[in-house]
């Protein structure tokens, strides 16, 4: 036969069998056909790169360690975005098994009575046996890019399509954990409990049905149950290796958290043993020493291994955590001291690891909480709250706490202050210019040895840079591997010293250069600031810190400075018993503040408040002898004062409720009054409840009900100033926000009300104009624009074109978030002028890109710049400026 009609032959054959292998046939050769192309050609590729992403995963993510681990992979932001083009490949595989190859046409049934087996084979669903598989694969696939809802769908697709199949238990094992990262902690609970007595749940699928209780139970808090689950999980077999180590370390945590600092212990080893990679390694050792409890076994050993850490030129960035782990150990084995130094220690080595210079800090904050030390407890809890993020735990309570003792800090240091202030005011001069002069002599000291100790470190800085860059010629090229110099750690550590023995020490803001910076505030006279002198009007040094008069000026020596000085202590002391009861609770140390403002200040018109609060204090603290002389001396010497009557009157909080709901009628009568629209009455019956009641809870109500009558009768004018006064007196109120709100419907709806404002306070405010005065450009950009980069286009353009000018550039921010670029100085209005028509002429160098109605360009006299600066609003001088200045705007 010739060999053409063979190959013929052989294509027709080929051509019949694939029409035969169609999926609209049922038969065994297409079930065969499709399956094997299912799984070798497409679903083996989509597995293969799902198992990459997985394995990539696991390699590659940075863990947060002061956290507990991640059970799954998929419920971290940086998983999904990191095995996102993988999932997407096994996504696409799976799709395409399902769309060709999936098998629903029902298989000719067989003659005669169908056996059972028979029967369940024609009722199927699907004949490919890998379509299932893919489905499992899509589904997973989606959960780990992070696309929750659309998994969901898929698995519960696989729970109507394979209802009797064992891939089923597996479907609903997925399901259950996509509704818990959908938030439907419930619906994973239903679909755990219906599994839990399924005795068929196949053997390979536990694994995946513990794990996913151990995370239901770990996202409802119940960390105990999590461990039980977690730990029985971990028993079973085909545990990638990655995937143990992680959920082993997960459960130590677990332990730690319910207080098994034992077994937390054991499972740390447990990690250790697996050689995990270098970095859980570390943790996971400084871990063992957070969970370490003396009752155990001796910490020797754990000492000998934190130690060698140390030592370890591998650690130098983790430094700090190790010292923390060594402070606990201290700590447990009740060696405070020694875990202090090292806590403190923790602090100062923290560089990078901003969470754990925030864990050492709030560590130290509570040991000196507890003492009590507020002082030093305040500086730590504030590092505390600068340092951690705002998601750690109790975030919150640290911030209130943290304020509440800065304020403590405050009024502690104010009373402290004055009463030293006083003690020198009362010596005998010649002792009190001796105690002056020894605070002078001891600062020179500080500073010069401040001094010496800079300059001998800089010159050794300057010896190991030069140093370092006679070993290193000839290899910069090869070491730096052609890195920017901000990422090549070498050329920072050798450039740090040339630009400090250039410079000086320089904080990263604008206009660094300039030893001598000032804000914007500080163009105008009497304003500098950053100086170790007192400031005189007109900018010049008044006192200088190193004078008799600097420490002299603050010494109460007038009656009049001495009443001041009084007003200040006793303010301080009322106030830190304040913070000592209402805050921190300490209410021994509340009744010795207030019990030193009585003895200090006898006469104070804060008595009554503050007897009462003692009388509250001592039967607090068990004492009914001392809290029964407050509560009599309160009542002798303040009958008639609200306190006083609490304490003398039982029926005084009913008389004073009965005496408020007058008020509250009185105020249902004048809203009754406004709804029928008699605006007269609401006016008459508002005024005399403001005369009865002054000071009342209900006063913001009546003004604001009052202020709408007003409008009604005489107009919207009228009902603007009603709004304004109610604005100026209760700002925060209810009221007082929706006033504000409707004063800027009538500005929006009837601008010109704004316009006569404006100009009314124009000529209120501005009344110099002085061409001959010094000038100043002000730019002024709404808080849209990038206010960065016109800042630097506008240097670079002085720098171009009016270099020998030595033109500055400072920031003035005002009321409505605008920020103004105050270009200075100009000796006159005509050549500040002449600048801003060159800036004009060279917009798309300085304001490129931004919308005419973005920013404004004004001149500004000295004067009227100190104006502006304490009024902060840009449009009344605006129009001054229209008015006054022969510019078109």
């Amino acid at each position: 036969m010739p060999k053409r009609k063979i190959i013929f032959r052989g294509v027709v054959v080929l051509l019949s069998v694939l029409s035969s292998c169609s999926v609209e046939k049922n038969t065994s050769l297409s079930r065969n056909y499709h399956s094997l192309i299912s799984h070798y050609n497409i679903y083996f590729n989509g597995r293969e790169s799902y198992k990459k992403g997985l394995d990539r995963a696991r390699t590659e993510l940075n863990f947060d360690y002061s956290r507990n681990l991640p059970l799954f992979l998929y419920e971290l932001e940086e998983s999904q975005s990191l095995v996102s083009g993988d999932m997407k490949r096994a996504i696409d595989k799976a799709t395409k098994a399902i769309t060709f190859h999936s098998i629903t046409a029902k298989p000719k049934v067989k003659e005669g009575r169908q056996s059972a087996a028979d029967q369940a084979f024609f009722d199927r669903n699907e004949y490919n046996k890998w379509v299932d598989d893919s489905f499992i694969l899509m589904g997973s696939a989606y959960m780990h890019q992070g696309e929750f809802y659309l998994a969901g769908e898929t698995f519960k697709h696989v729970l109507v399509t394979f209802p009797h199949d064992d891939i089923r238990f597996l479907g609903m094992i997925w399901l259950a954990r996509a509704n818990l990262m959908n938030g439907e902690a419930g619906d994973c609970e239903r679909i755990l409990t219906t599994l839990s007595g399924e005795e068929a749940l196949p053997g390979e699928f536990r694994l995946d049905y513990e794990l996913t209780w151990t995370a239901l139970s770990l996202k409802r808090g119940a960390y105990a149950k999590g461990a039980e689950y977690l730990s029985s999980a971990l028993e079973r077999r085909g545990i990638d290796k990655e995937d143990r180590i992680r959920w082993t370390y997960l459960l130590a945590q677990l332990y730690e958290v319910t207080g098994d600092k034992s077994r937390a212990l054991e499972a740390f080893r447990q990690v250790n043993s697996y050689n995990p990679s270098y970095e859980m390694a570390f943790n996971a050792r400084v871990s063992m020493a957070e969970v370490f409890e003396s009752t155990d076994q001796g910490s020797d050993d754990l000492k000998k291994l934190l130690t060698k850490m140390l030592r370890d030129s591998k650690n130098k960035e983790y430094l700090d955590q190790i010292y923390f782990a060594l402070g606990n150990l201290a700590r447990e084995e009740g060696d405070l001291p020694e875990a202090i130094d090292l806590y403190q220690k923790s602090v100062s080595a923290s560089v990078q690891n901003r969470n754990q210079k925030g864990i050492s800090s709030l560590t130290l904050a509570k040991i000196y909480y507890d003492r009590p030390d507020y002082m030093l407890s305040a500086a730590y809890y504030d590092s505390a709250v600068s340092f951690l993020r705002e998601d750690h735990p109790g975030y919150r309570n640290l911030m209130t706490l943290s304020a509440s003792l800065n304020d403590l800090v405050y009024q502690v240091t104010t009373f402290e202050t004055e009463d030293s202030l006083q003690h020198l005011a009362a010596l005998p001069e010649e002792e009190r210019l001796a105690v002056v002069d020894a605070i002078i002599a001891e600062l020179r000291e500080k500073e010069e040895e401040a001094r010496a100790a800079e300059q001998e470190a800089l010159q050794d800085m300057a010896y190991n840079q030069n140093t370092y860059l006679n070993n290193s010629q000839g290899s910069a090229t090869a070491s730096t591997g052609g890195q920017w110099y901000f990422y090549n750690l070498n050329a920072k550590s050798s450039g740090q010293p040339e630009f400090r023995m250039k410079w000086g020490e320089r904080r990263l803001e604008d206009n660094w250069r300039r030893k001598n910076r000032q804000s914007a505030a500080s163009l105008l006279p009497g304003t500098e600031s950053g100086s170790d002198s007192l400031a005189a009007p007109g900018g010049r040094s008044l006192l200088d810190n190193k004078t008799r008069e600097f420490y002299l000026a603050a010494i109460p020596l007038s009656d009049s400075a001495m009443k001041v000085s009084n007003a200040r202590m006793e303010e301080a002391l009322f106030h830190m018993g304040e913070i000592y009861k209402g805050k921190l609770l300490d209410y021994r140390e509340a009744i010795g503040a207030y019990t030193k403002l009585m003895e200090r200040f006898p006469g104070t018109e804060r008595a009554p408040g503050v007897l009462y609060a003692l009388y509250e204090l001592y039967n607090s603290t068990q004492d009914p002898d001392r809290a029964g002389r407050s509560k009599d001396k309160l009542v002798r010497e303040y009958p008639d004062t609200h306190y006083a009557k609490l304490l003398s009157n039982p029926n005084y909080l009913k008389e004073l409720e009965a005496e408020e709901m007058k008020v509250v009628r009185h105020y249902e009568s004048v809203y009754e009054d406004y709804r029928r629209g008699r605006h007269g009455e609401v006016i008459r019956k508002s005024d005399q409840a403001l005369a009865l009641y002054p000071g009342d809870r209900l006063e913001p109500k009546f003004l604001y009900i009052r202020a709408l009558s007003e409008g009604s009768l005489r107009g919207k004018e009228a009902l603007k100033a009603g709004l304004d006064s109610l604005i100026a007196r209760y700002p925060d109120t209810e009221e007082g926000i929706q006033a504000t709100e409707t004063v800027a419907y009538l500005y929006m709806e009837f601008p010109e009300i704004q316009q006569a404002e404006q100009e009314q306070r124009a000529e209120e405010l501005y009344t110099s104009f002085d061409p001959s005065q010094e000038h100043y450009f002000l730019l002024v950009l709404l808080k849209q624009a990038n206010v960065n980069q016109v800042s630097f286009d506008l240097l670079n353009y002085n720098l171009d074109h009016f270099n020998q000018y030595n033109l500055e550039i400072d920031r003035l921010t005002l009321e409505d978030a605008s920020q103004v670029l105050v270009v200075k100085l100009f000796n006159n209005a005509r050549t500040a002028t002449r600048y801003l028509d060159a800036i004009r002429g060279a917009g798309d160098q300085v304001v490129k890109n931004l919308e005419p109605s973005l920013y404004r360009m004004m001149v500004i006299s000295r004067d009227n710049l100190e104006i502006l600066s304490r009024d902060k609003h840009q449009e009344p001088y605006f129009l001054f400026y229209q008015n006054q200045y022969d510019t078109p705007d």
